[in-house]
C-alpha cells in the first residue's frame, strides 16, 4: 500500500456538502467559545439600570457588535446545518446531487440571515 508522503491540504478540493459538515464543526466551536461572554453581558446587563446602559455601550463598540452578528450567525448556520445533517440521518438527500443542493441551500439561507441580521443590527 503507498500511503501519501506529502499531504498538500491547500491543494485538496472538498465536495460543497464535506465544506458544510466542515462548516458545521467550526460553528460549533464558535458558539462554544462565544457563548460565554455573551450571556456574562446578558446577565450583567439584567442586574441593575447602570450595568444595562453599560452593556448599551458595549454593544456601540465595532468588534464587540462583529462578534454578537458571528454569534448569531453561527447559531443559525449550525441550526440549518443540523437540520440538514438529521433529515440525512432519516435517509433523505443521500445522493450527491441532493447532497449538494442541501448543502448550497444551508449556504444560501445563512447568507440571507446574516445579511438581514447586519441590516437589523447596524
Amino acid at each position: 500500500m503507498n500511503a501519501p508522503r506529502y499531504l498538500n491540504l491547500f491543494k485538496i478540493t472538498l465536495p460543497l456538502p464535506g465544506i458544510s459538515s466542515i462548516l458545521h464543526r467550526i460553528s460549533a466551536v464558535a458558539i462554544f467559545l462565544l457563548s460565554l461572554p455573551m450571556f456574562a453581558i446578558l446577565i450583567f446587563s439584567l442586574e441593575t439600570k447602570d450595568n444595562f446602559d453599560f452593556a448599551v455601550l458595549i454593544f456601540g463598540n465595532f468588534l464587540f457588535k462583529s462578534l454578537f452578528v458571528l454569534f448569531i450567525t453561527a447559531i443559525f448556520y449550525h441550526f440549518i446545518s443540523g437540520l440538514r445533517h438529521l433529515v440525512m440521518d432519516f435517509g433523505f438527500w443521500e445522493t450527491l446531487q441532493a447532497g449538494r443542493m442541501s448543502a448550497l441551500a444551508s449556504f444560501i439561507l445563512t447568507a440571507l440571515f446574516f445579511f438581514l441580521f447586519i441590516f437589523l443590527t447596524w
